[in-house]
């Protein structure tokens, strides 16, 4: 039995043609693909086409380009390996799937030292927002603290001034020296945090 296409030359013995024998009082079926057959290519080319088995050893298919036939192809996965390039598995279905107006599927094949995309460059810890934010906040602690130690500095010192007890006279000047100190430092490193958060949050961001 031949099933053949209104061009002759579309004709393919191969699934096209099938040789039966047909006995009195039995039923014979017939399965004939008319799909066209799918001419698999690769780039590079040539690259060997295995069907995957499931055993040790995957079966053999042929090199690319290849034409294989839609009923060969449904329900099968095919590996392509060629030379200095990465395996590269695909499933029958998605080969039809491939398949360009001419009949037939390009399967590009990726080298193994093929250049990967540069990392991105990992964002520096000060351009990420929490930290720009957190020098502002902590820069605003620190001047507020400032004004308040140079409010105790100058409470000892109005009692080292109304004070007459020599025996204290030293302790209450130390205090008052010792808080101004303080304010001092932290004023002026609150004010370097304060600004630089401000300087980074107008000029820097998360990219």
């Amino acid at each position: 039995m031949r099933a053949r296409f209104d061009d002759p030359r579309a004709f393919d013995p191969a699934h096209d043609e099938v040789q039966v024998t047909i006995r009195p009082g039995a039923t014979t079926r017939v399965f004939l693909d008319l799909r066209p057959s799918l001419m698999v290519r690769s780039a590079p080319e040539p690259a060997q086409l295995f069907r995957i088995t499931g055993q040790k050893q995957d079966s053999l298919v042929g090199e690319t380009p290849i034409p294989l036939q839609p009923v060969f192809l449904e329900g099968g996965r095919f590996r392509f390996q060629a030379p200095d390039h990465a395996d590269t598995t695909f499933t029958g279905e998605s080969l039809l799937a491939l398949r360009q107006s001419d009949g037939r599927a390009l399967v590009p094949l990726r080298r193994i030292a093929e250049t990967l995309p540069p990392a991105a460059p990992p964002i520096r810890v000060y351009r990420r927002r929490w930290v720009q934010w957190g020098l502002v906040g902590v820069g605003a602690v620190l001047t507020g603290a400032a004004a308040l130690l140079r409010r105790e500095g100058d409470q000892w010192y109005e009692r080292y001034l109304e004070s007459s007890d020599r025996r204290v006279l030293d302790s209450y000047f130390d205090r008052a020296e010792h808080y101004d100190h303080l304010s001092l430092a932290a004023l002026g490193v609150g004010q370097v945090l304060f600004t630089g958060g401000v300087v980074l949050l107008v000029n820097g961001s998360d990219r």
